[in-house]
């Protein structure tokens, strides 16, 4: 209706805002055709988001093709889009950050990742360090390695990201209490550099959690399947509420109480390496309302299926699940590149 404002002309607003971007830098970034001739004027664009205008569908597909996003994203109630919009648009971010600890540095950093590793390692197992511990400072690994402190920094970095060292600017550098999985590093630090990192992780993926599906429901006792509810329930209480990036970032926690109900942490620690450097590749894997609806289906399965200890359907389930994550994790890749 003319001067009520529509969701696609609200989202679109909302839009706008996020990216802090002017009426004509949006329209110069996102409405234009293919020679770059604006589609509208900074003046009709004021009048779509002030509610004066009621022809929002050529604008909806057009910044749906510039964002290789789904156009009925925009139609989503104001205040879902909002909650959502950085999960929605967190390629437009990811695209630009890029990763900091990539490559960078070269072989002296990936060695110096597994010296230092297996040298934290080997302290905790001697009781020389325990988590909490400071380290010596870079100025000490330095001359103890005979490299450049910067390298020990990027090597440092690494290790912080990978989550067995904790960084305190001013303070120094401390093991993560808690933390005894030094064995993982050199693996993680592995997947991290690949050439084919995704694809590996995947596959690792596929292998570890269709066992652990199974094992899950025949091994798991009532507190861990206390947990896994616990997890479930917080994923469903979110995607009800159209709370998606808050289902999302359940989704973790949801599959490692799947690994605690196998019984085996051997399992659990090498998934939660393999999930965590997924992560770290692709923040987002998806990209429609739609794709949302069928990660919460794939997952209710695989609950029902635990719950009622039927081992073949929870391993079916799960590689249901996994087959569908790998072809949302392709689709939305090959969008990414044109970003």
């Amino acid at each position: 209706m003319h001067g009520t404002k529509s969701n696609v002309a609200a989202n679109l607003l909302t839009l706008r805002r996020w990216l802090k971007l002017t009426q004509r830098e949006f329209i110069d970034t996102y409405l234009v055709d293919e020679a770059g001739t604006p589609l509208i004027s900074v003046a009709t664009l004021s009048g779509v988001e002030n509610g004066l205008q009621s022809n929002v569908l050529p604008l909806k597909a057009s910044i749906a093709r510039k964002l290789m996003v789904d156009a009925d994203v925009f139609e989503i109630d104001p205040d879902s889009f909002a909650k959502n919009i950085e999960l929605f648009f967190s390629g437009l971010v990811n695209n630009c950050s890029g990763s900091s600890l990539s490559a960078h540095g070269g072989n002296t950093v990936e060695s110096l990742v597994q010296i230092l590793s297996d040298y934290l390692m080997d302290a905790m197992i001697s009781g020389e360090l325990k988590p909490g511990d400071k380290l010596p400072s870079d100025r000490s690994l330095s001359a103890t390695y005979g490299v450049g402190r910067s390298s020990i920094r990027e090597a440092l970095k690494v290790l912080s990201a990978l989550g067995l060292i904790n960084i305190s600017p001013g303070q120094g550098t401390f093991i993560a209490s808690g933390h005894t999985d030094f064995f993982l590093a050199p693996l993680s630090w592995t997947l991290f550099i690949g050439q084919n990192d995704a694809v590996h992780l995947l596959e690792l993926r596929e292998i570890l959690e269709s066992e652990t599906a199974r094992l899950a429901a025949t091994n798991a006792d009532q507190s861990a399947l206390a947990e896994l509810a616990v997890q479930y329930n917080q994923m469903r209480s979110a995607y009800e509420s159209s709370d998606f990036q808050a289902f999302l970032d359940s989704d973790l926690g949801f599959h490692l109480a799947v690994a605690r109900c196998s019984s085996n942490p051997i399992y659990h620690r090498l998934l939660h390496t393999a999930r965590k450097m997924l992560s770290h590749i692709s923040k987002s894997g998806m990209v429609t309302i739609e794709q949302l609806d069928e990660i919460y289906a794939e997952h209710h399965a695989i609950y029902t299926a635990i719950v009622d200890r039927d081992g073949q359907n929870a391993r079916q389930q799960m590689q249901i699940h996994l087959a569908r994550a790998r072809n949302r994790y392709t689709c939305f890749t090959s969008k990414e590149e044109h970003f």
